[in-house]
């Protein structure tokens, strides 16, 4: 019987899932790499169609492995790279990834070169097929590129080392767009016997071109989908889907002029971990990364499975020249990664984060090779321009090394770790880890007499629930600590930044934190995370409360002068959210200080700096609350409507949890909340204020004029916000307009022959009246807190007043 083509892939893809969990399932718990074994699974079933089993026994079996045999490479590239790519890159801390992309760039970009050229060297002259240097150099390039999944999750589970683990990855992911890009180049060369030399510019150049275009591909779709996002509210159908589609899209729009897909998923994928972050809806976010997760992990199966029914169906083995050349290979690349490393560590040490030996010697021994070096050497096995014989000697040599890396580096590295004692938690955060299993402890063992007395437990074998139950005396699980006081120091205060960090993001999902808010404060603790741990003060912060330069440019432009009015006032709401933000955070600091400091004096010395974050941040609340109390209410009324309907949520959740409610009820009642909250998000927090009459009557110099001229006076106001400290004009610099201060207050310093005059200004007071007549500041004019000016503009008032002797005579009045 012959089956349908579509049927064939959908019945091969169920039985690689079987396959995948059954695996998984049975080797749970074992030192046997779960990709390695289904590499073996994949070998044994070509095996088995290449030798007539199933053409015998299984037809429906024999047709599908024959369909999978001769599967096109590029679709393998395709389907199953922006998959791996996009998850491995979302999962990385972008903060992390930052502060360490030099490292990452000089092990990715100039530390490939050298792999690729010293594995073509070895290849060329160790080999025994006499292969050209084209063929060496394509060979090197798609060898090179490392895929440490298995050393990264081993460092999470044995010593949680995230800037390892970020270097590892990162290397990885920059890695394998570099590969591919090199891999392309000289694949040209190999298919193009006529061509006789490199030219080392049109490598650098394409290389560059490349790479930068590929950067703008997953930038400008990156920023397109975020966006969008951003505008849908808790659908995770919408935010997931979009995240699907956009990753193919992009790895597709890529690759189809030739720039590189690996490096514009890589890109998007970044967005999305960073900015794009708070722009999907909490509800969804954990969805979300579950569900790439899934994605990652149903591509990995898929791609060694083929790979091994691949390598089965077309390679001889039995040949031993393969054989000997693969002992050789897998010998010569751990030499080669070793002096690239060793090659660029002088570098390492002083930039990024820096390295050690121990570090740098995990980095060799981790650059395992895997499905992106498979992808790359089936397009070369199955592509009918490079000879049969010389397709098979690659992909055999590539699984070859694919398996043994797994294998061999994978499985030892445990032993390497424990051997370099990366095996373990760095004593400071150790001493951390201490103080929560005692605090545990105490709490178990608190429970135990209520439930020895309880009349279903009391029955109970004691020693045996508390021996299975691992419970122990708080005393035994504090053991001496071995770091430092200054390393005690700098755990303490690291875990809590990691805290306040950790807090952002709760009340970012509560929504009583908006995105822009939660983005700035994250990014502000990572800022104090840099180097050693900053509690207090916040310098990130503090450029917060100041005027951008952009704001002041804008303000010079007379067509933009309504912009830079706008642009304040959002910033103003923007610094009442994190200002607000940030203070609950603070008291959540305070909270933990207890249970994490080292000692008394730490935890004072911690308290202090907290009490000093609170206290400036109140200072600029009030402040604000005194100048702009508009802000306030608007803001604290969209929070309290959203704390009630997050509420309203919860308590439909818990009725249909308790059957009081039926899961059509509950989703429709869901629904109109959820509506309400996505309404709430679509409404502006503040509205810029305009001008009113109220304001011109209230001025003593205006009272007496006509309706009609008050009418103009308002609008021709222009609003203008000043921070603290801010300059709002220097004596002796250009400036015609009459300024009236509406909220807040300004130091007005004058200098006259050898004495300074001074004061202070305040709401329905005027500014630089004289600047009328003379066309420059009279005086040096400061804001003191947050101040709001309107100001009448020389060019448009002289007209007004030309036309209305009352207003002349009035403003004459304030020349006096």
């Amino acid at each position: 019987m012959h089956y349908e083509t579509g049927l064939l892939v959908l019945m091969f893809v169920v039985l690689a899932l079987i396959i995948g969990t059954a695996l998984r399932h049975l080797f749970k718990g074992t030192q046997i790499p779960y990709t390695v074994s289904l590499l073996v699974v994949g070998l044994s079933l070509g095996l088995l169609k290449r030798y007539g089993f199933f053409s015998e026994h299984f037809d429906v079996l024999d047709q599908m492995l024959t369909l999978i045999s001769t599967i096109n490479p590029h679709l393998i590239l395709f389907l199953f790279l922006p998959p791996l790519i996009f998850e491995s890159a979302f999962s990385l801390e972008v903060h992390l990834f930052r502060r360490i992309f030099t490292q990452i760039a000089l092990l990715a970009v100039p530390g490939l070169i050298v792999a690729t050229l010293l594995t073509a060297a070895l290849a060329k002259w160790a080999f025994p097929w006499e292969w050209s240097w084209a063929l060496c150099l394509m060979f090197g390039a798609l060898i090179s590129a490392t895929d440490p999944v298995a050393v990264v999750a081993l460092l999470k589970e044995v010593s949680s080392r995230k800037r390892l683990e970020t270097l590892i990855e990162g290397e990885s992911l920059l890695n394998d767009g570099a590969a591919i890009v090199f891999f392309v180049l000289f694949y040209g060369w190999v298919v193009s016997p006529d061509m006789s030399d490199i030219d080392l510019l049109g490598i650098v150049g394409d290389f560059s071109w490349v790479v930068s275009i590929g950067f703008l591909i997953g930038v400008v779709l990156g920023v397109i989908t975020i966006v969008w996002i951003g505008r849908v509210f808790n659908d995770p159908m919408i935010e997931i889907t979009l995240s699907i589609a956009i990753a193919y899209l992009v790895f597709i729009a890529a690759e189809s002029i030739h720039v590189s897909g690996v490096v514009a998923v890589v890109t998007l994928a970044l967005m999305f971990a960073g900015r794009g972050r708070t722009r999907i809806s909490p509800e969804v976010a954990g969805f979300l990364h579950s569900f790439w997760e899934m994605m990652a992990y149903i591509a990995n199966t898929l791609i060694f499975l083929i790979v091994g029914v691949l390598i089965a169906a077309r390679i001889e083995l039995f040949d031993m020249e393969i054989w000997l050349a693969l002992g050789v290979l897998y010998v010569g690349i751990q030499l080669i990664r070793a002096f690239s490393v060793t090659l660029f560590m002088p570098v390492l040490k002083r930039i990024g984060i820096g390295i050690t030996r121990e570090k740098a010697i995990v980095l060799v021994w981790g650059g395992l090779r895997g499905a992106v070096s498979l992808a790359l050497a089936l397009t070369v096995a199955q592509d009918t321009l490079i000879p049969k014989a010389v397709g098979d000697q690659v992909l055999a040599l590539c699984a070859g090394v694919v398996v043994l890396t797994i294998l061999v580096n994978g499985t030892s590295m445990g032993w390497v770790l424990k051997v370099l004692k990366l095996d373990g938690l760095p004593p400071a955060k150790q001493a951390t880890v201490n103080k929560v299993e005692a605090k545990i402890c105490q709490e178990i063992s608190a429970m135990l007499p209520s439930m020895m007395e309880n009349e279903f437990l009391k029955g109970a074998n004691w020693d045996e629930v508390k021996a299975a139950a691992g419970v122990r005396d708080a005393t035994e699980v504090m053991q001496t600590d071995t770091a430092s006081d200054e390393e005690l120091s700098v755990a303490f205060k690291r875990r809590l930044l990691e805290t306040e960090r950790k807090h952002y993001w709760a009340q970012f999902e509560l929504g009583t934190l908006g995105k822009r808010a939660t983005s700035k404060l994250v990014e502000a603790v990572e800022h104090a995370l840099d180097g050693d741990p900053i509690i207090a003060p916040r310098s990130s912060l503090d450029k917060l409360w100041q005027t951008p330069p952009l704001i002041n440019a804008l303000r010079k432009v007379p067509a933009l002068k309504k912009l830079a009015v706008y642009l304040s006032f959002t910033r103003l709401t923007l610094n009442y959210d994190v200002a607000r933000g940030f203070l609950q955070a603070q008291d959540e600091l305070e909270s933990h200080i207890a249970g994490l400091a080292p000692n008394e004096m730490e935890a004072a010395v911690v308290r202090a700096l907290v009490s000093q974050n609170r206290a400036t941040t109140l200072e600029y609340i009030a402040h604000l609350r005194d100048s702009f109390p508009e802000i306030i209410h608007a803001l604290e009324t969209h929070s309290a409507i959203r704390l009630l309907l997050n509420r309203e949520r919860v308590v439909i959740n818990q009725q249909l949890k308790q059957a009081v409610l039926d899961t059509p009820e509950a989703k429709r009642m869901t629904m109109n909340v959820e509506s309400k909250m996505a309404q709430l998000q679509k409404l502006k927090s503040i509205t810029v204020p305009t001008p009113s009459n109220e304001l011109i009557d209230q001025l003593p110099w205006s009272k007496a004029l006509d309706k009609r001229t008050k009418e103009q006076l308002n609008h021709l106001m222009e609003h203008s916000i000043y921070n603290d400290n801010e300059s709002i004009a220097r004596q002796g610099k250009a400036l015609c307009a009459l300024g009236i201060i509406v909220r807040g207050s300004v130091s007005v310093e004058q200098q006259q022959a050898e004495q300074k005059i001074k004061k202070v200004l305040g709401p329905g007071e005027t500014l630089g009246a004289m600047s009328l007549l003379s066309g420059i500041s009279p005086c040096d004019m400061t804001a003191i807190a947050l101040v709001n000016v309107l100001w009448l503009q020389g060019d448009k008032l002289k007209p007004l007043m030309a036309q209305d002797p009352g207003l002349t005579e009035a403003i004459g009045k304030l020349l006096n």
